[in-house]
C-alpha cells in the first residue's frame, strides 16, 4: 500500500502561531499563544490537535529536512556524487571537501526545521490531554504519530552531526540534544548511545500503538521499518531481520518491477511511507532541482554522480540502473533516477531498502539464507542482472547486498551513514575518498544558531580529513 503525507492545511491564526518566530527568538520554539490569541481558543478540539500534527509533518517534509537536504548532506561527504565545479561551491563545497564550519546555512536550516518539526510533535504530545472531547483511539494515534516523527527526526538528526553508532565501546561520545518536551530549556548535547535510546523508545511506542492502516499518516508499519534502519545502523541484525521481514510480510507495499518509480510524481507501490508531492506544495522539488538534468532543455543538475559510482553502474550492460539512471555527457555524469517532471514523491521507508537489510542480517546471522538470497535476487532479477546462487554462501550474500545497497540507494542519503556501520562492524581501516570513516570533517558542525546562548553545547571537532 502506498502511503501518502498530504501537506498540512492549517487554519491561518494556527498557522502565524506555528509558522512565526517567538520574541526570545528561540530556534526550534514556535507555538506561543499570547494575549490576542489565548492558548484555550486554538487548542479546544480533535481537529486542532490534528491541525498541528499536520504541522509537524509538513515541517518533517520541507527541503531543508527530509524533503532532500537531509539525503544530500551526507551524500556529499561520501563517494557517490562528484565535485562540480560549476555549481558545487559554498556550502555544499565546504560538505564535500569535509571544511563544513559553524556557520554554514545547509546545516542551520537542516538542525533549525528539523528541530521545529520535534517542538511541533512535543507540544502536541504535552497538551493532547487539555482538550475536552478527544476520544481515547484519536488521542493514542496521534500522540504516536508525534512520536514516529520525533523518533525519526532525532535519528537523521544524530547521524549528521555525530560520530556513528559504536564509535565507542560504549557509545559514551557527543551526540545531539534529546527533546522530548515542549519548553524553552536549553539542552546540553546527550551521548549517542542516550539518542538511539530515545529513537528506540519512541518508534517502538509508535510500532505498538499506530493502526496497520491510517490514511495518509504514519502506521504501525511504517515505524517498524524505521526500526529496522536504526537497528541496521547499530548492526543489530536480530532485530533488523525482525522489523524488516514483519514489514515485508504485512505491509500489503508490494515489490515495483520497474526502477523509474521511486521518485516520481505518481510514486511506487513498495513505498511504505513517502512524501507525497502536489502541484501546490511540492515534497520532492528539492531533489529534482537539485539532481536532475532535464535532457529536453540540457539544464545542468546541481550535483553529479562520481566516476565510481557511474562506472559500478554501468559495468554490466545488462544492469538497467546504468541505463536508465546514469547519463554519461563527457566529464559529467549526471542522475536520472528521478522523474523528469518536478513534482515528484520522496520515499522514506521502502521495500528495496527492507530487502536489503533483510538479506544482509539474515546473512550476519548465518540464518534464512534462502530468503536473503531471494531478496537479493528481486533486487537483481529488476535491474537485469543474472540471479545468485541459490547456494551461496553467507559471505556472497553479504557482498552482494553491499554492492547493490550502493547501486540501488544512490542520491537517498545512505552512502555516509552506511560506510560508517561498515567500518564500525568489521572494516576498521575504511577510507571515505581518501580519508578515514572516523575523521572529523565527515561530521557537520553544530550550527552557529545553536551554540550562541547555549555554553552547554560543545562543539564539534573541525576538519581532520585531509
Amino acid at each position: 500500500m502506498i502511503k501518502v503525507l498530504y501537506k498540512s492545511t492549517l487554519m491561518a491564526v494556527l498557522g502565524c502561531l506555528l509558522l512565526l518566530p517567538t520574541a526570545c527568538n528561540d530556534s526550534f520554539l514556535e507555538i506561543v499563544p499570547d494575549d490576542v490569541v489565548p492558548f484555550g481558543e486554538f487548542w479546544e478540539t480533535p481537529a486542532h490537535a490534528q491541525e498541528v500534527l499536520n504541522g509537524a509533518y509538513d515541517a518533517m517534509s520541507f527541503g531543508s529536512v527530509m524533503g532532500g537536504q537531509a539525503f544530500l548532506l551526507a551524500e556529499l561527504f561520501a563517494d557517490n556524487l562528484a565535485e562540480n565545479p560549476v555549481t558545487l561551491n559554498g556550502d555544499w563545497a565546504a560538505h564535500y571537501t569535509r571544511t563544513t564550519d559553524i556557520f554554514l546555512g545547509t546545516t542551520r536550516t537542516f538542525m533549525h526545521d528539523a528541530n521545529k518539526a520535534i517542538a511541533r510533535a512535543n507540544f502536541v504530545i504535552d497538551n493532547i490531554d487539555q482538550i475536552e472531547g478527544m476520544p481515547q483511539d484519536d488521542a493514542t494515534r496521534i500522540i504516536n504519530e508525534a512520536k514516529f516523527i520525533r523518533g525519526v527526526l532525532h535519528f537523521e538528526l544524530v547521524r549528521i552531526f555525530a560520530q556513528p553508532f559504536g564509535y565507542t565501546a560504549d557509545n559514551s561520545h557527543l551526540g545531539i540534544p534529546i527533546r522530548v518536551t515542549y519548553g524553552k530549556d536549553i539542552l546540553p548535547r546527550s551521548t549517542v548511545g542516550e539518542v538511539y535510546n530515545q529513537v528506540i523508545a519512541d518508534l517502538t511506542d509508535a510500532a505498538n500503538n499506530l493502526p496497520a492502516t491510517n490514511s495518509v499518516y504514519a502506521t504501525k508499519w511504517a515505524a517498524n521499518g524505521y526500526l529496522a534502519k536504526v537497528y541496521f545502523q547499530m548492526n543489530d541484525f536480530a532485530n533488523a531481520y525482525d522489523r524488516a521481514d514483519m514489514v515485508i510480510e504485512n505491509s500489503g507495499a508490494t515489490f515495483d518491477s520497474t526502477l523509474t518509480s521511486r521518485f516520481s510524481m505518481l510514486g511506487t507501490s513498495e513505498a511504505v511511507f513517502q512524501l507525497v508531492s502536489s502541484p501546490v506544495d511540492n515534497a520532492g522539488g528539492f531533489i529534482w532541482d537539485n539532481y536532475r538534468r532535464n535532457p529536453a532543455s540540457q539544464n545542468t543538475a546541481a550535483v553529479t554522480l562520481s566516476s565510481s559510482y557511474a562506472g559500478l553502474a554501468t559495468a554490466d550492460p545488462t544492469d538497467k540502473r546504468g541505463s536508465l539512471w546514469v547519463q554519461v555527457d563527457g566529464s559529467f555524469n549526471y542522475c536520472l533516477k528521478v522523474e523528469d517532471v518536478q513534482q515528484t514523491n520522496v520515499p522514506l521507508v521502502h521495500l528495496t531498502e527492507l530487502k536489503l537489510i533483510r538479506a544482509e542480517s539474515a546473512a550476519e546471522q548465518g540464518s534464512n539464507l534462502a530468503v536473503a538470497v531471494g531478496d537479493l535476487n528481486d533486487i537483481r532479477t529488476r535491474a537485469g542482472l543474472l540471479e545468485i546462487s541459490a547456494n551461496s554462501t553467507a559471505m556472497t550474500i553479504i557482498a552482494t547486498a553491499r554492492q547493490e545497497r550502493r547501486l540501488e540507494l544512490v542520491i537517498e542519503g545512505n552512502r555516509l551513514h552506511e560506510l560508517k556501520r561498515q567500518a564500525v562492524h568489521d572494516s576498521p581501516n575504511l577510507t571515505i575518498r581518501g580519508a578515514a570513516w572516523d575523521c572529523p570533517g565527515l561530521v557537520a558542525q553544530i550550527p552557529d544558531s545553536e551554540l550562541k546562548g547555549n555554553l552547554d553545547m560543545v562543539p564539534n571537532e573541525e576538519g581532520g580529513c585531509q
